[in-house]
């Protein structure tokens, strides 16, 4: 079974490719992303922004 993840944990993973750009990128890709996954399905919404398994690793490892 595919595990189930949270918009609050997609959008941050999406918006965390934004981080070295500064804070304006930041919050302006976190408002177009959160209008997105309120457009769309969670799974459309993955596959729109590049959520596969490898990149949400990826922004796993950047938490830890």
């Amino acid at each position: 079974m595919a595990k189930q993840y949270t918009s609050e944990y997609l959008i941050a993973a999406f918006v965390s490719r934004y981080e070295p750009l500064g804070l304006a990128a930041v919050e302006s890709q976190h408002r177009l992303a959160s209008k997105l996954y309120n457009r769309v399905t969670r799974d459309e919404f993955r596959r729109y922004c590049s959520l596969d398994a490898q990149a949400l690793e990826h922004y796993n490892t950047q938490l830890d």
